[in-house]
């Protein structure tokens, strides 16, 4: 499996309560956001590849990405910058654009995630797995917050899947898997923001998404916010 960490975003919410530091570079305990993102997903290293897909205005930081994912054994050719982008869609149809014009080629299953949640306790294998008898997957955690994307499930497969409104209790973390780029690929258009709206297309044309076994709110440390980050990680700090 390949991962591919999101991190193009403009985190401008931060940016206008002071932040100066990308949100992917605040601390987290004794790690930053990213490492620890990346460590958690893949503790029992399960994917093969990790790439990383940043943006160009962030160049200035990336001396300390690299620090980072050295540290943790991925390569610094395996970190892209491209320009801004309309969002986490856009950034991931770019990421694949440009790890194949570096590598010549990304093969086996994808998964997408972002730098804006923290993941405890997940089944990664399970992922890989399960791409083996769906053509997607995405990561759900049991919650009924307005903020949030939800999904709606019929027979064990998506049906549906909505931003920012309650369809179910099965609301999405911000992790997506597909079965190749390939399938990435075909349901994705320039017009997209969301991976949401891959999917929404993918289900449009019969194919079959999957989710994770429902996972718990207090494992899903979603840090979209300023004041989500401050009380999350002071939270840690006192534990």
């Amino acid at each position: 499996m390949n991962l591919i960490i999101t991190m193009a975003g403009r985190y401008s919410r931060f940016i206008d309560e002071g932040f100066r530091l990308p949100k992917y570079l605040l601390p987290w305990g004794n790690k930053s956001i990213l490492s620890e993102i990346i460590s958690q997903l893949n503790s029992l290293n399960d994917f093969k590849n990790i790439y990383l897909i940043g943006s160009m205005r962030d160049e200035v930081y990336m001396p300390h990405v690299r620090k980072i994912i050295n540290s943790i054994g991925i390569p610094s050719e395996n970190l892209f910058l491209i320009s801004e982008t309309s969002g986490q869609a856009q950034t991931a149809s770019q990421g694949i654009l440009e790890i194949t014009n570096r590598f010549g080629s990304l093969d086996g299953n994808i998964v997408f995630h972002n730098i804006d949640t923290i993941l405890y306790n997940r089944e990664v294998k399970n992922i890989e797995y399960m791409l083996k008898i769906k053509d997607g997957y995405i990561d759900v955690f049991d919650s009924s917050n307005h903020a949030y994307s939800y999904v709606l499930l019929e027979d064990g497969v998506v049906k549906s899947i909505a931003e920012k409104i309650v369809i179910s209790n099965s609301a999405t973390s911000g992790l997506y898997g597909f079965k190749s780029s390939i399938e990435f690929n075909k349901f994705y258009n320039d017009d997209m923001i969301f991976i949401s709206d891959v999917y929404k297309l993918m289900i449009e044309n019969g194919m079959k998404i999957a989710t994770s076994v429902m996972n718990s709110e207090e494992d899903t440390i979603v840090l979209g916010t300023p004041s989500e980050y401050l009380v999350k990680s002071y939270s840690l700090d006192i534990k």
